[in-house]
């Protein structure tokens, strides 16, 4: 919809951006300034007593006052707040930029590091307002904007209030979506900065599931689950928890504080799992008791370690020693060793052909027969290996989505090409696994050796690589070759016993 009206002689309205029941949100010009905005319209629904109306008009003029007071990136600017036909027009920064609940309603959950980030980026905008006395009351994936540089911006202080003034409101009413209101505001108790961080967490678990976790499709039925219920984790990604359940704890004196939420986030776009401080805690007890096992041990370290990094190969020799009999330490002087100067008679010991492939199970419930010598390694959701020269790797990630292999390769794309790297396609196919219907994506590319490249690769490399993906049930899983280009076609056969050994459950 076009419209070229001007509001208060000096706003145009352009074209209409959004629609919801409190307003409608145009993109507009200040034409005295020369500069895109975005303006809101504040409709009121018929038949508003004129009391009614002058308190909604009060209650957008605080809007604007209260998020004008905040200079904060991660907060949309407000310019100005003007009346016309008896009604607020909010001006202000315009930002094109998709809100979370969009996109996770079109391309599907948000990947574990850019879920953090974004949470980082919303905490951090908190952290402003709460430092002014403003508590927002309305953080939900609606109201969280994305744009294309990754910026995340907080909007609609609509219903944000200033601790301690009263003067808007009203005795027994709750504001802001049911989905994502923290428990002590439904039942009516004094909310804090606490219930933002709620909030986040809620809005947190949506990115990653697409709704709320105590979304029951009926108002009554959200609020009491709030109150009673526990978020249902087993689709979160296993990294995601220690944050989750540390934000979304029914009491607001548990639950976690912006500096603890925000170093658990921070693991997070880095990549490291971490573990709130609290439960860090009561595990420094066993890990004192297991380093002094360790250094008992003392030479069997390094085997344990070569067999921690290859599980499949057993437990190592020097253990195996070691649990079989405990040596006896003497200080009586010991004689002198002799060496006979006849050469004992030496049995040649039978060769074993090493086998190619190993059979390696993981936790989660799959199995895939990997590489021998390969090098392993785990993270929340993922196992790879890596040829010790760097020329291949074998990778399996665990997606908790409900996308079918295509989008699932399509987003996989995206995401390649946001860490920058020169690829080019060679080819998207369907194939069958195990009875069940496969996507396989096939591509080349060159490593880079900068920010955004895998921790393995070669700088200047040629690879080309293979992915798999597969669904089973509500959980994806993206099986991925990569061989170096010269060597790709002389590794072909090993690829396909390796994707095809892929299997999930017994």
């Amino acid at each position: 919809m076009i419209s070229e009206r001007l509001v208060a002689r000096r706003y145009q309205l352009l074209r209409e951006l959004g629609r919801g029941g409190m307003g409608v949100v145009w993109e507009g010009r200040d034409t005295l300034l020369n500069r895109q905005i975005a303006i809101k319209e504040v409709l009121l629904p018929e038949g508003v007593p004129p009391a009614d109306r002058e308190r909604q008009l009060m209650r957008t003029a605080r809007e604007a006052r209260t998020a004008a007071r905040l200079n904060h990136s991660s907060v949309v600017a407000i310019y100005d707040v003007v009346e016309e036909d008896g009604r607020p027009w909010i001006i202000m920064e315009l930002i094109r930029a998709r809100s979370i609940e969009e996109i996770v309603a079109g391309t599907g959950a948000l990947p574990i590091p850019q879920a953090a980030d974004v949470g980082r980026q919303v905490l951090s905008a908190l952290r402003a307002a709460h430092e002014q006395g403003i508590l927002h009351r309305d953080v939900k994936p609606s109201n969280i904007l994305l744009d294309a540089d990754g910026r995340a911006v907080l909007t609609d202080f609509g219903i944000a209030t200033a601790e301690g003034d009263s003067s808007l409101t009203t005795t027994g009413m709750v504001t802001g979506s049911p989905s994502f209101l923290a428990p002590e505001r439904v039942r009516g108790a004094e909310a804090g900065p606490a219930s933002d961080l709620w909030s986040l967490g809620a809005t947190l678990f949506a990115s990653l599931t697409g709704r709320s976790p105590f979304e029951r499709g009926d108002p009554m039925a959200t609020l009491t689950a709030l109150l009673n219920d526990e978020p249902d984790y087993r689709r979160i990604p296993p990294a995601m928890h220690p944050v989750l359940r540390g934000l979304l704890r029914k009491e607001a004196h548990e639950r976690l504080g912006p500096e603890e939420a925000d170093r658990l986030l921070a693991g997070l776009v880095a990549g490291r799992t971490e573990e709130s401080s609290e439960a860090a805690g009561s595990r420094r007890t066993l890990i004192a008791a297991v380093t002094a096992t360790v250094l008992v041990l003392g030479g069997g370290v390094a085997a344990y370690s070569a067999w921690a990094a290859d599980p499949s190969a057993g437990p190592p020799q020097a253990q195996r020693v070691a649990s079989s009999s405990v040596p006896t330490v003497s200080t009586a002087p010991q004689p002198p060793q002799t060496t006979s100067a006849t050469p004992s008679p030496v049995t040649p010991t039978p060769t074993r052909t090493r086998p190619q492939v190993r059979t390696w199970a993981s936790p989660d419930g799959w199995s895939i027969s990997r590489p021998t010598g390969w090098r392993g390694a785990r993270g929340e959701g993922t196992a790879t290996w890596t040829r010790p020269d760097r020329r291949g790797h074998l990778g399996v990630e665990t997606v908790f989505s409900e996308l079918d292999p295509h989008q699932l390769l399509r987003d996989s794309e995206e995401m390649f090409k946001e860490t920058g790297q020169e690829y080019a396609n060679v080819g998207r196919k369907v194939v069958r696994h195990r009875g069940r219907t496969a996507v396989e994506w096939e591509f080349t590319w060159r490593a880079t050796g900068v920010p955004g490249d895998t921790g393995w690769a070669r700088a200047g490399q040629d690879y080309r690589e293979i992915r798999r993906a597969v669904t089973v049930g509500e959980t994806a899983y993206v099986v991925s070759w990569t061989f170096t280009e010269e060597q790709w076609r002389r590794h072909r056969v090993l690829m396909r016993r390796v994707i095809d050994s892929f299997t999930v459950g017994t």
